[in-house]
């Protein structure tokens, strides 16, 4: 792949029939004497997300909102391609866009995408950055290469969506700064909010409102009738009116009334109507036009419930759960089968995922306050048993994904794991994610101290793969208190050092600092070496951030500390982290000492993969130091271990301080080759490459 030698003496019979530098189709030939024809091959389709959950099964057309939806979407549409949905919760504003994004598919037929932001929601506001991240991935990008920051995630987003038609859909904002980030430049996108409050600030920008109200009773029978096809509504026409103005044209309300129905065969509309004329018990939040219509329904439905189903509801209303695995529902019930077909066939309990239930945010405010009145006794046990049954669930889930790792907590109970490899483990995680945040705060406010900073712990196996920032501080703050509480200095230590980096990745580098001198006045007494090493290594890796020369002493000590243990691998992180400060500082000696030292450990324990990283290291730091030669050995030899290992992310590192090495030495073209690769490996993974293709030309 070298460039012709053009100092040796040139001589008429020396011909050269070269190629170097191509990546795609050569044609070589004495003399055409027709047309060429090359089939290349087509490249792979960008992502198309379709993510829009499926529309309603009964929806009565609301030919209006339609009509606004309609005219934001069409081309070269005037202003901003941007609606609201807004009005009051359970109107079906929800049904509204997701039918109207399934009719109107083929405008968008780059993808979907949907973020639900009830499920982003936490006391202390919404987790916007989480919305990104889920779009990032769903368009491609890979997990690595997410950008730690609110900023950075919004760019990229932004640069992904700048081409193609797409749909995004963002259900339940609750303020203009929901939606913002999710805004594009782009002709092709479309954005629609629903809200159950006006957003003026947006409507101010250019966004389209579109009003959603209840249902007028003509409409609102339609939709009872659709729902209960057997003809009792259809042959009682006054009272399936008085039922849809009982209901107040609230779809909500109409399907359960529907489920009433339809779980008895035998009771008439006109019964419903009398049971329902008891105004008492509606949801208060719920009033509309002076009748509390909701609350008479649920309350109605509950009654229906025969005992065993109504204990469940009460129960299942008493934890502090964003959704209830199958294996929750056997902890707080006997025999829950029968139960919890109860609750489903009523509309009390949606199933959302397979032996998945969750209940509609009205319903658990109707589950719970029964649950507080009722079964008041039962509280606190069931609240034990569901921390006991999470706290033996995340422990296994951390060791599965983590491996063998400082833990204060200490090792899973000797109980059967159940996950069978990483990845399984790191899913539960995943889909267990507002459960265990839930969980976390519930224990620190119900005594369960330690608890609290066992599962805080554990959750970092999820926050360290998967940047769930607010989330991770949210944990980490609770745990560290709670560990304080149980007079456990060292794991509030290992908590406040650890949550650092996501204080760091969110920009907050005041605060991770605090957190980090915290941790370091908590071990200066401390038995276990091996933590304290572990917090001056976090030091250190905050000091790169802020204080460079600083780290260097911070990583000295972890390494001290670490060999005095007998600690192989924590002392050979040291040694890497302090090289890479070290050449940072322009102590090229030290930090070839350190990254070689490092190199051999990694190797000598059988870390292939942080063997090869520092291999890059290595590289980088030779070519700064005028060793263009051993650089490219180092940087050659991590290519290689990166492509058979087949982590592209490091392979493309590695091939971008070759290609940097390569045109130092004149051999542009090679260098070029390998900045193409690197291009590929990028853009596969769905992250940004266009610095790299402006090297190479486009």
């Amino acid at each position: 792949m070298g460039q012709p030698d053009s100092s040796r003496p040139r001589r008429e019979a020396d011909v050269h029939n070269q190629v170097a530098g191509v990546d795609g189709v050569v044609v070589q030939a004495a003399s055409i004497g027709g047309d060429v024809v090359v089939n290349q091959p087509a490249a792979p389709p960008p992502e198309r997300p379709d993510q829009l959950p499926p529309p309603a099964a009964v929806f009565v057309d609301r030919a209006p909102q339609f009509e606004v939806l309609d005219r934001v979407s069409a081309d070269g549409a005037a202003g901003g391609r941007v609606a609201v949905v807004v009005g009051l919760a359970g109107v079906g504003k929800s049904a509204l866009v997701t039918t109207w994004g399934a009719r109107r598919g083929e405008r968008f037929p780059d993808g979907r995408l949907y973020v639900d932001f009830t499920a982003l929601r936490t006391p202390d506001g919404t987790a916007v950055a989480d919305g990104l991240a889920e779009c990032l991935r769903s368009l491609g990008v890979r997990e690595e290469h997410i950008p730690p920051t609110f900023a950075g995630r919004t760019a990229l987003y932004r640069t992904k969506m700048a081409a193609g038609r797409r749909l995004v859909v963002l259900d339940d904002v609750t303020e203009p700064a929901h939606v913002r980030p999710f805004l594009t430049s782009s002709p092709g996108c479309v954005v629609v909010a629903t809200s159950n409050e006006r957003q003026v600030e947006l409507a101010l920008d250019g966004a389209a409102e579109v009003a959603v109200r209840p249902l007028d009773p003509p409409d609102a029978v339609r939709v009872l009738d659709a729902l209960c096809p057997d003809g009792r509504v259809a042959a009682d026409p006054a009272s399936a009116a008085a039922l849809a103005r009982l209901c107040a044209g609230l779809p909500v309300a109409l399907r359960v009334v529907a489920g009433r129905l339809l779980g008895r065969p035998f009771l008439t509309p006109a019964a419903l109507v009398e049971q329902l004329a008891d105004d008492a018990r509606r949801l208060d939040a719920l009033a509309l036009g002076g009748e509390r219509v909701v609350s008479a329904v649920f309350d109605n439905a509950y009654r229906a419930l025969d005992p065993a189903a109504a204990a469940l509801y009460r129960r299942l209303g008493l934890l502090p759960l964003h959704d209830f695995p199958r294996e929750v529902v056997d902890l707080v019930a006997d025999r829950a089968d029968g139960p919890l077909d109860a609750l489903v066939r009523a509309h009390l309990l949606d199933e959302v995922a397979p032996d998945r239930f969750a209940f509609h945010g009205l319903v658990a405010l109707h589950a719970r306050g029964l649950g507080e009145r009722e079964a008041a006794g039962e509280a606190a046990g069931l609240l034990s048993a569901v921390l006991a049954h999470y706290e033996e669930r995340v422990r296994h889930a951390d060791q599965a994904v983590m491996g063998d790792r400082l833990r204060i907590g200490g090792p899973p109970p000797p109980t059967a794991s159940p996950f069978t490899d990483r990845g399984r483990a790191l899913a539960w995680l995943v889909a267990e994610r507002a459960n265990l945040s839930a969980l976390v705060r519930a224990a620190a406010s119900n005594g369960h101290d330690r608890v609290a900073w066992r599962l805080a712990e554990a959750l970092t196996a999820l926050y360290l793969n998967r940047r769930y920032l607010d989330d991770w501080i949210e944990s980490a703050d609770l745990g560290a208190r709670a560990a304080r509480r149980d007079g456990r200095a060292d794991a509030e230590a290992r908590l406040r050092s650890v949550v650092s980096r996501a204080y760091a990745d969110s920009g907050r580098l005041d605060r991770a600092g605090e957190e980090l001198r915290v941790a370091r006045e908590l071990v200066e007494r401390s038995a276990n070496p091996v933590l304290v090493a572990s917090v001056w290594e976090f030091t250190g890796r905050y000091l790169d951030l802020v204080d460079p020369p600083a780290a260097v002493a911070a990583y000295e000590r972890a390494l001290e500390i670490n060999r005095g243990a007998g600690e192989r691998r924590g002392a050979a992180l040291a040694t890497f982290f302090l090289g890479g400060s070290l050449h940072r500082a322009g102590e090229h000696g030290a930090a070839l000492r350190a990254l070689t030292g490092a190199h051999a450990e990694f190797e000598a324990i059988g870390d292939t993969r942080m063997a090869g990283r520092a291999l890059i290291a290595l590289g980088a730091l030779r070519a700064d130091t005028g060793e263009p030669a051993t650089a490219r050995h180092d940087l050659e030899a991590a290519v290689a271990v990166f492509r058979e290992s087949g982590a592209a992310h490091y392979e493309a590192q590695a091939l971008v301080v070759l290609a940097d090495v390569l045109e130092a030495l004149g051999e542009a073209g090679a260098a070029r080759e390998h900045l193409r690769r690197a291009v590929v490996l990028r853009e596969a993974a769905g992250a940004d490459a266009s610095d790299l293709r402006s090297r190479v030309g486009g």
